[in-house]
């Protein structure tokens, strides 16, 4: 029996091990993408299961309206039920100035077939936290940007619902929402994400004075489609995280699964290395138009061929790993990997100690008897 246990262990320590090289693979994947020198997570900023502690509260993040926490499985910010409103917001604002967001979420409910559901959450980063209103659960005349995620028409428009959408709110314009915000859309895409075959995900990735672009994980495994990368956007300094949803005469059930946020650090830069940066994602002539759907590079995405000719889109490249970004990327993952495999050995050793005590101690019991 003993053998048995010594086996189990030595696999589940040889699983401990592979799983965060591939993480420091991931990272440094990473870091050859957007040039950064290095990407560190935001615990301040991240969310995931149980969600809360042993008072039901957590440090870091407030809920409230019909929201409630599953403790196993999300945060649903709305029922499938009509005229609910809920919202999630961070108690702190996010410092850096670079910054990558990736959420995992699920919209789901009863309505099939041509059965009408809404309305949708959004996703905020703003001056504002934890105000309840009419623009998906969250205040009107906000400052800052938010990203809708929108599956029922209030009108007629050109393109499909469910329709993800960009606004950067100036805090005077009202948002349009007989017009399902269209006049002030800075950019958007039509895609399927509700009721996805595979878990539908966001990633929102925020480099000061260079871009900004919307990834969507809903098609297939590890395969990201970018909905839009803008040059043009500026989002305030030092915002708040937040999500919201509402549900009207139609409804569905909104569910935040898991919220990872990091920073993405840079040595210091001057206007001409962000400019060449930028022109690097947009280059004359062959910049992506807004809303065009691309194929984005995620840690695990698959390389395909791009639906039109002209330049890549940001992520597909592959450049050999150099310069400071890989080394400062291996280093802070090779930290992360020592600690992680540290922590876990103790945590094996406690078990396998535990183990053989109770073996021992059965063996003597089982002699006792002849």
């Amino acid at each position: 029996m003993s053998r048995v246990v010594c086996h189990a262990l030595a696999v589940a320590l040889a699983l401990l091990v592979a799983a965060p090289l591939s993480v420091v693979a991931q990272v440094a994947a990473q870091n050859r993408l957007l040039k950064s020198d290095a990407i560190v997570p935001l615990r301040s900023h991240s969310l995931y299961a149980p969600y809360v502690d042993s008072n039901l509260q957590n440090k870091f993040w407030d809920f409230g309206g019909d929201a409630y926490v599953d403790t196993n499985k999300h945060i649903r910010l709305t029922q499938d039920r009509g005229s609910q409103a809920g919202w999630l917001w961070t108690r702190s604002e996010i410092q850096p100035e670079n910054y990558e967001i990736q959420v995992e979420f699920s919209i789901d409910g009863k309505a099939a077939g041509h059965k009408p559901y809404g309305d949708g959450f959004a996703m905020w980063l703003t001056t504002e936290r934890a105000q309840p209103g009419p623009v998906f659960g969250s205040k009107d005349y906000f400052t800052g940007l938010g990203i809708m995620f929108d599956t029922f028409a209030n009108s007629r428009h050109p393109y499909t619902f469910p329709r993800v959408l960009a606004i950067n709110g100036n805090g005077i314009e009202r948002y349009n929402v007989g017009k399902d915000g269209a006049p002030q859309e800075v950019a958007g895409c039509s895609v399927s994400i509700r009721r996805a075959a595979v878990a539908t995900k966001a990633r929102l990735t925020y480099v000061k004075d260079v871009f900004l672009e919307l990834a969507l994980h809903y098609n297939e495994w590890d395969d990201w489609d970018t909905c839009f990368k803008l040059d043009n956007v500026t989002i305030p300094a030092r915002p708040y995280l937040g999500f919201s949803a509402a549900t009207g005469d139609v409804s569905d059930n909104h569910d935040i699964v898991s919220v990872s946020t990091s920073n993405i650090i840079y040595k210091e830069r001057t206007a001409a290395e962000k400019k060449a940066h930028r022109l690097e994602h947009f280059p004359p002539g062959g910049a992506a138009k807004a809303g065009e759907k691309k194929k984005s590079g995620g840690w695990f995405s698959k390389k395909k061929k791009q639906a039109d000719s002209g330049t890549p889109s940001s992520g597909t490249n592959r450049d050999t790993p150099s310069g400071p970004g890989f080394f400062a990327g291996f280093f802070s993952g090779l930290f992360s990997l020592i600690w992680f495999v540290l922590k876990w050995a103790s945590v094996l050793g406690v078990i396998a100690g535990a183990a053989y005590g109770y073996f021992r101690w059965q063996k003597k019991k089982d002699a006792k008897r002849f």
